[in-house]
């Protein structure tokens, strides 16, 4: 037999759990088995969910400029906005790189127009002038799957036209993934925009 003083708010007593739900407590039985059935498709869907986590991760320099704004919309961290708007980049060959989203707002983009690396690891990077202030900040995040590590490039203005980095002496060989955005005055971004870089 068991003395219990106050109340229970939260726990497991015998078969019954206790817990509370906005601010009210209530219980419920314990259920006799958990459905957790492993099918192929909650199997798919965890290995998704797992992988995209470890890209928020990777990614995080660029989306925590990138997704600010919009995670505050949403009260979440840019980890969790990363992941509820990346949750279908994953496919059944793993994640589709050129669909990933480290930003997004009403900015006008500027588009990469070509990456290239040199013999000593300087990644440079050109980009078009699309219509928006010219002060806007160009942002350009490098990313080696390979290596689960990536950078970002300091931000240029939009009317530099183009960017620079020394690479990582690791890096050579492996393919790049390099997202891109644009930030205003007002903190404000544009949309990513995709290119890949399959070896060099």
């Amino acid at each position: 037999m068991a003395r219990i003083e106050g109340t229970i708010t939260s726990g497991k007593l015998g078969d019954v759990i206790y817990s509370s739900w906005n601010g009210r407590p209530y219980k419920r039985r314990r259920p006799e088995k958990v459905a957790n059935p492993r099918t192929e498709a909650q199997q798919a869907h965890r290995n998704a969910f797992a992988e995209v986590s470890k890209l928020a991760s990777d990614l995080k320099a660029a989306h925590l400029i990138g997704l600010n704004r919009q995670a505050n919309r949403w009260k979440l961290n840019t980890h969790c906005a990363f992941k509820k708007l990346n949750k279908d980049c994953y496919g059944p060959d793993g994640i589709r790189y050129a669909r990933v989203v480290v930003s997004n707002g009403p900015v006008a983009p500027a588009y990469l127009t070509s990456a290239q690396v040199d013999g000593r690891n300087m990644l440079r990077v050109t980009f078009s002038n699309q219509s928006g202030s010219p002060d806007d900040s160009f942002f350009v995040f490098v990313y080696c799957p390979a290596l689960r590590e990536g950078g970002l490039l300091p931000p240029v203005p939009r009317s530099a036209g183009e960017n620079s980095i020394e690479l990582p002496a690791e890096w050579p060989s492996h393919p790049l993934h390099l997202y891109a955005f644009l930030r205003d005055s007002k903190g404000r971004t544009s949309n990513t925009t995709y290119l890949g870089i399959d070896g060099w």
